[in-house]
């Protein structure tokens, strides 16, 4: 895993997390243009900063709880909309 060039939340704070994986989980074949929509578009990068977010998440249940609430927010919106966007 590639070392972060910035903090983990100037990269991607969690809302933005939480949105990304609901777009991935509700359009996984337009991957690629969802991630270069949210900065990631290296797979390095995007590795990491998945990492990180999961490992972060694992150890803070408050945080995840958050996390978790917004993804369905996110996904509930998104799926209304029919189409993702940031």
């Amino acid at each position: 895993m590639v070392p972060l060039p910035e903090p983990l939340e100037t990269i991607l704070p969690l809302a933005q997390y939480a949105a990304l994986c609901a777009e991935l989980a509700l359009s996984p074949a337009m991957a690629e243009s969802i991630f270069q929509r949210y900065g990631l578009a290296s797979g390095e990068v995007r590795s990491a900063v998945d990492a990180a977010w999961k490992e972060r998440l694992r150890g803070s249940p408050a945080e995840y709880a958050r996390w978790q609430d917004m993804y369905h927010r996110y996904y509930a919106h998104f799926a209304r909309r029919g189409a993702p966007a940031r």
